[in-house]
């Protein structure tokens, strides 16, 4: 019988009672949560068994459904950890990163990547989500935002100013109102810095017509490209946009500190030649 079960309803099944949710293992899976509790359900039909019980607050594990989990762990893990081995030895490299840093910072940078490093293929999984990289060996490298966790490297300590278009930023050095635009942030990062902060800092006020905040940093610098704010971004991510003059500094130089860029990976792709490549390619972009 076992030839013929669904290795995706197993795995949907191993998550679900790992998380206790089934939301939790469809975000895992990347599915939905009504097509993953659907592939449950059709494994419990095919074996004749509950494995799962349902209620509001979540999902558990039958007796029978425990033992099962447990041994699909095991066997996942080791595939994944042979699959991980094998990828090792491929040219292709998988990023995990925020939304903000692949769409500002390193898709503009692709074509530049791919002539120096023209043997590396490179695909990028953006995501707001901590990446557990011990479950997702399809994952060579994370770079992270927020507070530095013990085996990680510090790729850069980020900083903040305030940018905007050159009209815009005369606007407001003459005094005129204009609305701020920051982002919320979507993920955990300590401190979050703030308009107020960046004040106390610099020395240096804005007459405000309105204070806009946008779930998503991308929407916010694109509010700014439009003219429509002075933005408090990250002069790391806004590096081209500044090098091109389509977003300036305005006011003082001075910078508000911010979360830290890191490194995360497995021990043994951090040890690949690939990985070592790419990170030697990427670190003197953030070196002083």
């Amino acid at each position: 019988m076992s030839a013929h079960l669904s290795h995706r309803a197993m795995r949907a099944l191993e998550a679900a009672i790992r998380h206790g949710s089934l939301a939790g293992a469809a975000g895992e899976l990347r599915v939905t949560p009504t097509a993953l509790s659907h592939a449950i359900k059709t494994l419990e039909g095919q074996l004749g068994l509950t494995l799962l019980i349902r209620s509001p607050r979540g999902v558990s594990a039958t007796a029978e459904g425990q033992h099962l989990a447990e041994r699909l762990s095991g066997a996942f893990a080791e595939i994944d950890l042979a699959v991980a081995e094998l990828k090792t030895r491929s040219g292709r490299l998988t990023l995990a990163v925020t939304p903000a840093f692949a769409s500002l910072w390193l898709a503009p940078r692709l074509a530049r990547l791919a002539a120096d490093l023209p043997d590396l293929d490179v695909q990028i999984e953006p995501s707001y989500a901590p990446v557990d990289l011990k479950r997702a060996p399809q994952i060579d490298l994370a770079i992270r935002y927020g507070p530095a966790q013990e085996g990680d490297e510090v790729l850069v300590e980020d900083e903040f100013g305030a940018f905007a278009t050159p009209a815009l930023r005369d606007k407001a050095l003459a005094g005129r109102s204009v609305d701020l635009l920051s982002p919320s942030w979507r993920m955990p990062i300590g401190a979050a810095p703030t308009w107020a902060d960046l004040s106390q800092q610099t020395g240096a006020s804005l007459k405000i017509a309105q204070d806009r905040v946008f779930e998503d940093e991308q929407y916010a610098v694109q509010c700014a490209l439009a003219g429509q704010g002075v933005l408090l971004g990250s002069p790391y991510l806004l590096s081209l946009l500044v090098e091109r003059n389509l977003l300036v500094p305005v006011g003082p130089a001075a910078r508000l500190k911010g979360p830290a860029y890191r490194i995360a990976g497995r021990e043994e792709a951090l040890q690949s030649s690939k990985v070592r490549k790419f990170l030697s390619w990427l670190r003197p972009h953030f070196q002083p």
